[in-house]
């Protein structure tokens, strides 16, 4: 006597066939022959490192005839040797209308960053699909001397060099756009400019020259609330 028993999904038919009830069992195959996966929404937004992108990455799932196909696996991953990027799920099921959703939690690196999504299949796997965001760094958070903090000079001249301050923001990341205040700490010398703006690398730069008198002569680079700030230039004028 030979049994059969159906059990259906939103997915897929699983036909249970017991030859004489014998409990062999038939699984339903993993292929991804005759699917497609597309992009549905998510790629090409701009977030801060280690936060959420704004919105989700989507996926959709359809058959050959167009319609979306429920209960298949897509596997999100970070493109990158070493990338610290999370997607949350990493994997994640097809609904009803055959879409796959996952939340990209950007890692401490900022610049281009990119996320495959892969229907996860036995064989046939349709082409990945893939997703691109820009990391942009996070809130100032340091403030540093990035030319040498002790010069010598002569009185009422120029220095030959710039003084040069970076901004980083808690991942040392270069944070553009930080504005940093300048002024003279002692000494009578003068600033080309009291405010300054930093650059894509997040480094900013005034000139000094130094007041009439010898001694030590001094400038601080401020921003407030930054480890590291004030930042203080010595210059030793001896004649």
């Amino acid at each position: 006597m030979t049994c059969h028993s159906t059990l259906r999904t939103a997915s897929s038919v699983f036909l249970l066939v017991l030859a004489g009830c014998n409990n062999d069992l038939t699984l339903p195959s993993n292929s991804g022959s005759g699917l497609d996966l597309s992009q549905v929404h998510g790629d090409g937004q701009k977030g801060t490192v280690g936060a959420p992108l704004p919105s989700p990455l989507v996926v959709r799932v359809v058959s050959s005839g167009g319609a979306g196909v429920a209960g298949r696996q897509v596997a999100f991953l970070p493109v990158g040797e070493g990338s610290a990027d999370r997607l949350e799920p990493d994997t994640a099921l097809t609904s009803s209308s055959g879409e796959a959703s996952s939340v990209w939690v950007l890692g401490p690196q900022a610049g281009a960053r990119q996320v495959e999504a892969h229907l996860v299949a036995d064989e046939d796997a349709p082409a990945a699909v893939t997703f691109r965001a820009e990391a942009v760094a996070a809130a100032p958070d340091a403030l540093s001397g990035a030319s040498a903090l002790n010069r010598a000079g002569r009185r009422g001249a120029e220095l030959a060099d710039p003084l040069v301050v970076r901004v980083t923001d808690r991942f040392s990341n270069p944070v553009p756009g930080a504005v940093v205040s300048w002024s003279i700490a002692a000494g009578n010398g003068k600033l080309s400019r009291p405010e300054s703006e930093t650059a894509a690398d997040g480094t900013t730069a005034v000139s000094w020259t130094l007041g009439d008198q010898v001694g030590v002569q001094k400038v601080t680079a401020t921003m407030a609330g930054l480890t590291g700030s004030p930042v203080t230039f010595t210059a030793v004028v001896l004649f």
